[in-house]
């Protein structure tokens, strides 16, 4: 192995050279030389062993070496001009940009840093470079004797960087969401003060601005508590207070808290348990706080007239609750992060329900808490939804329903 892709043949020791009148002459290396050949096979193994890609060209700007990860990557002969070689491989938006970075660097003489997606040579892929180009010149004189290239895949720090720059536009949505939702209250109470203040001593005036403010101001108390949950589930500040519960009394009092947005949609809900007792180790006021955001999203998501179920019972062991409704449904691509933070399923009006759509994320926190699991299915658009808990039951243990 040589330092350089493009050497020439070099006697090695005690090796053979025919000259031309066919007498075979033979030397010896000198010790000194042999020591440089074996340092330069060392650097060369250790140059073929990294993951980066590395290559130099001449001050010009034409191939001279490349190591294993630059030839398996790229294809090109030594003596080929690098924007020859490798513009062909990167990424058709990355070209141009790339092309224009080479081209300074050759005329200016200066080091850069450039990323751009590379095209595997199968085409079936790509993977993010970072590429440096490092300008080495003669100790003495100064005068550039060849550019030295290293390409870093950096895919994993792109997807972090992609994850955190989504991340970011759906707190900020959410903000924006948050400002909306918390202004919107403040306009008919504002109304009602004045239609109290101009009929003071009509006792219908009264009770209706009386209604108007209780409503807003109910409206407000969900909003503040759905922003103190987001704020709890970040900090990981959610703590249960755990004891023997029964599940039909929990079921009793999410139903109740959701049914006044149910009977305004005049949704039909069905409610099927267990005739036996079902009993849970578990915080009833987290576990009513579940069930209650089920119910309300399926209320939110289901058309005027739809119908809602919750089923519930017990088996081996095991508590599940299902919440199943014949509304609007869920796109295949949304599935997946139906229970992230800041994500919803749909936009725009949610049938003026309470809340600011973090629903979903509080509840399969929660669950979790309790050792349990929360999935969803959905056959896409208008096909509606369900969701399932699973949750060990009073005598099973925490954390076993796998």
């Amino acid at each position: 192995m040589t330092v350089t892709a493009c050497e020439g043949h070099r006697g090695g020791n005690g090796e053979s050279h025919r000259a031309g009148n066919g007498i075979v002459a033979h030397w010896e290396i000198p010790p000194a030389n042999r020591v440089f050949r074996g340092n330069a096979e060392i650097l060369a193994r250790i140059m073929d062993s990294v993951p980066q890609l590395i290559w130099s060209t001449t001050p010009n700007g034409l191939l001279e070496y490349g190591n294993s990860a630059w030839k398996s990557a790229v294809t090109a002969d030594c003596g080929m001009a690098l924007e020859t070689a490798l513009l062909p491989r990167l990424h058709a938006a990355d070209q141009e940009a790339w092309r224009q970075q080479w081209l300074a660097a050759l005329r200016t003489g200066e080091s850069y840093e450039f990323e751009y997606r590379l095209e595997t040579l199968t085409h079936d892929s790509r993977r993010w470079l970072l590429e440096r180009g490092t300008p080495v010149r003669d100790a003495t004189t100064g005068e550039l004797q060849r550019w030295i290239m290293t390409g870093t895949p950096i895919d994993r720090y792109k997807r972090t960087e992609e994850t955190l720059r989504l991340q970011l536009n759906q707190r900020d949505d959410f903000l924006a969401t948050v400002l909306h939702e918390l202004r919107n209250p403040l306009t008919p109470i504002a109304g009602a003060l004045e239609r109290l203040r101009r009929s003071p001593n009509d006792a219908m005036s009264v009770g209706v601005a009386r209604g108007i403010i209780q409503r807003q101001l109910r409206q407000l108390s969900c909003l503040v508590d759905d922003l103190l949950d987001v704020s709890r589930i970040s900090h990981g500040g959610i703590r249960l207070q755990r004891r023997i519960v029964e599940l039909k009394d929990i079921v009793a009092v999410a139903v109740e808290t959701a049914e006044p947005l149910i009977d305004v949609r005049q949704q039909e809900l069905t409610i099927g348990q267990a005739e036996q007792s079902v009993h849970l180790f578990a915080d009833p006021v987290r576990l009513t706080q579940v069930i209650t955001n089920l119910l309300m999203n399926a209320a939110k998501f289901t058309h005027r007239g739809g119908h809602i179920s919750i089923l519930s019972g017990e088996k081996d062991g095991v508590v599940s609750i299902r919440v199943r409704d014949n509304g609007v449904g869920i796109p295949a691509d949304k599935l997946p992060h139906i229970f992230d933070l800041y994500v919803q399923a749909h936009s725009g009006p949610t049938a003026g329900a309470c809340g600011l759509g973090v629903g979903l994320a509080v509840a399969r926190q929660m669950v979790e808490l309790h050792g349990g699991t929360l999935s969803v299915r959905s056959e896409g658009p208008g096909r509606g939804s369900e969701f399932t808990v699973l949750l060990p039951g009073a005598h099973r243990p925490i954390g076993s329903l796998s």
